[in-house]
């Protein structure tokens, strides 16, 4: 079996059928490399592993949990290479957060997840998929032993987030990134992994209010901070932050889709102001998303309040 993996972090998020154009068979895309929602098709064979875009994000799995499923449901037969016999694939991803690096170890150790009889893994992927989902809404307790466990699998990814090392675009440290958690998703699954206390300080800014909606303008200050964030009771936030350019780079969140915060058009405003055309734009799904991935934004936090509030 070979499994190739092609971290690019300054690639532009592509159409589904971009993506199919431009890469080759048997080629998968996961989490935002292709700015559409889950997709197959056997002609190639492709296929694209997502939750933002184009889904009901709360409906829908995050992309370690359908990739563990299209595993276990025989997608790799698929993926069997006629002239030699065995299986290869291509994976493609732009960034480096939790549910890439859990996806990304799923597709390249598929031997650890063909059985569901693997209860770490499965408490591992159920876990991430619950708070990926939920953008870190889902009301685990904090003391939670194996929440401290799963913060300890990722601390490497959190770390490099909120230092501002995503920013640079590194696929060397991207890649770096991938390998550390995997190397820790590794040492959990056989039980050697280790727990820390969660770190989930956060500043609000101020607080916005408009009609019937209220947000926080908050500074996430601990790696762990979106957990802290709607433990208190938080129900809609955006989390600023300035990068080395000058430029910002943005989170913006709700509970869930029962939370009257209008993400998506939020986002829809926010690219026709700053004259967004190409891929790289305001965009996620309809509970949480933020900036452009690559070129984030140019503008400061009071004029995004400004356009959020001229929708409201």
């Amino acid at each position: 079996m070979k499994v190739n993996l092609h971290v690019e972090p300054n690639t532009v998020p592509l159409s589904w059928q971009r993506f199919r154009q431009l890469k080759g068979p048997h080629s998968i895309a996961l989490d935002g490399y292709v700015a559409s929602g889950p997709r197959f098709t056997h002609t190639g064979p492709c296929a694209n592993f997502n939750h933002h875009e184009g889904v009901s994000r709360l409906e829908t799995r995050a992309t370690c949990a359908q990739v563990l499923l299209a595993v276990r449901q025989g997608m790799y037969d698929r993926f069997v290479d006629p002239d030699t016999g065995y299986t290869t694939a291509d994976i493609y991803v732009n960034d480096c957060d939790e549910d890439v690096c859990l996806s990304v170890f799923i597709l390249q150790n598929p031997h650890l997840a063909l059985s569901t009889m693997n209860p770490l893994l499965n408490r591992l992927v159920f876990m991430e998929d619950m708070l990926d989902t939920t953008a870190g809404a889902y009301p685990f307790p904090k003391e939670l032993e194996t929440l401290g466990q799963l913060m300890w699998v990722f601390s490497p990814y959190h770390n490099f987030r909120v230092n501002g090392g995503i920013d640079k675009r590194s696929r060397e440290q991207f890649e770096d990134i991938i390998s550390s958690v995997g190397r820790r998703i590794m040492d959990f699954i056989t039980g050697k992994s280790e727990s820390i206390e969660l770190d989930t300080r956060y500043e609000i800014l101020n607080t916005r209010r408009l009609g019937n909606c209220v947000w926080q303008v908050l500074k996430e200050v601990g790696p762990n901070a979106r957990i802290g964030v709607f433990g208190d009771g938080i129900k809609a936030f955006l989390s600023p932050r300035q990068r080395p350019d000058g430029r910002w780079s943005y989170a913006i969140g709700r509970m869930s889709h029962f939370v009257h915060f209008p993400i998506p058009i939020f986002f829809k405003a926010l690219n026709k102001a700053e004259g967004n055309k190409d891929g790289d734009q305001w965009g996620g799904s309809d509970t949480i998303g933020g900036s452009p991935r690559i070129r984030g934004s140019r503008f400061h936090p009071d004029e995004v309040c400004r356009i959020m509030e001229s929708i409201l």
